[in-house]
């Protein structure tokens, strides 16, 4: 059934989540909990692009209610052969003290397992220097906490603080695609369905790219790498496309604001129509824009990277722009320094005294916060 509320739930992701090099990272535990591991990172990306240096806590329900799913199943034990498959005799634990006594409670269910994993893993992120591709590996978690009373065998109430690395969150500013957060839920969460609407997301923020470039408003893939992200194994040629074809429109019918549209083409080398065309209509691609909030968020990244210069390095104003490439990520002098400065608690009152000249800058009036809260 499709939501009647017509309120944009736009949500930057990382554009890393939806390159296939991340995927057996982040599907480790789809058997057990679907693609629960960069749910998790879009949840908590959401939740931390609305107040930078904010503490992102929430409970197992408020999770399933943004990103559709159901408590019981995220929170059911993993059995002893998933568990030692996931942390072999390295079982991790959650150590606490309660009324002066420790308390150590194991990390087992589902969803926590997923967190613990996210904490110990990286993603790959490719870019370009001195003409050729590299590949950084970043961190994807800082770190999370578990606040309970873990005397009780009771878990609705449990909640969690999630903190995205520095790195991961600086793509939230410089390298992210958007996504509908009331389709993405929408989507049942089988092989391939959410990490298509992450690929549906890059295609439009391509397209809208091509569109501005002169360029032919569409992005191609063939039937094959639709068939192996939706792990369809049928044989014929004809069947696979046929299945593929069903597939891509079922998901097209739980969409609302990401429909979009396709046809068979014959591409380079084929004998028959087997490559797929993806494009969308004006409204749709016009609806993928954060507008204002895109301008504040901009323009705050660049007064704190002018801020940055002038304070850190001592760099006159008039010569910032001859730093731009400084901020690069991969090869930017100044990119680590200036991260780990960015999320840092240090110079915060200028950090928010930036936030707020911006905003009023950008928005006509004075934030009613004085936190980072990126949602105007």
């Amino acid at each position: 059934m499709k939501e009647s509320n017509t309120q944009k739930e736009l949500s930057r992701v990382p554009r890393t989540l939806s390159e296939s090099s991340n995927t057996k990272v982040l599907e480790v535990l789809f058997d057990a909990g679907g693609t629960v591991m960069s749910d998790i990172i879009i949840y908590v990306a959401s939740s931390q692009m609305k107040d930078l240096f904010g503490d992102c806590w929430f409970s197992i329900n408020d999770f399933c209610e943004v990103m559709g799913y159901e408590r019981t199943k995220l929170q059911r034990k993993l059995t002893e052969k998933q568990l030692d498959f996931l942390f072999s005799n390295q079982r991790p634990v959650y150590i606490t003290e309660q009324n002066g006594q420790k308390i150590e409670h194991p990390i087992e269910n589902t969803f926590e397992a997923a967190l613990y994993r996210l904490g110990t893993s990286n993603l790959s992120v490719a870019y370009a220097m001195n003409g050729k591709t590299q590949y950084k590996f970043i961190q994807i978690l800082d770190r999370f906490e578990i606040k309970d009373d873990f005397g009780t065998k009771k878990r609705t109430k449990r909640n969690y603080n999630v903190h995205l690395s520095k790195d991961l969150m600086n793509t939230l500013l410089t390298e992210y695609n958007l996504l509908e957060l009331k389709d993405y839920r929408n989507l049942p969460n089988r092989k391939g369905y959410r990490k298509f609407y992450l690929n549906l997301a890059k295609m439009i923020y391509l397209i809208k790219y091509k569109i501005d470039q002169g360029q032919a408003p569409y992005f191609t893939v063939t039937v094959d790498q639709l068939a192996k992200e939706f792990d369809v194994t049928v044989k014929d040629n004809h069947d696979r496309k046929k299945k593929v074809t069903s597939i891509l429109n079922g998901i097209n019918k739980k969409l609302e604001r990401t429909k979009f549209q396709y046809q068979y083409i014959k591409g380079k080398g084929e004998r028959w129509p087997y490559t797929v065309q993806f494009f969308f209509d004006q409204e749709t691609l016009e609806y993928f824009d954060e507008k204002i909030k895109a301008i504040l968020t901009s323009q705050y990244h660049d007064a704190l990277k002018s801020s940055f210069l002038l304070n850190k390095k001592g760099i006159p104003v008039s010569r910032h722009y001859q730093y731009k490439d400084f901020f690069k990520f991969g090869t930017g002098e100044y990119y680590h320094e200036f991260t780990a400065w960015l999320y840092s608690e240090e110079d915060k009152e200028i950090k928010e005294n930036i936030y707020r000249d911006t905003y009023i800058k950008v928005v006509g009036i004075r934030p009613e916060d004085l936190a980072v809260n990126l949602n105007p």
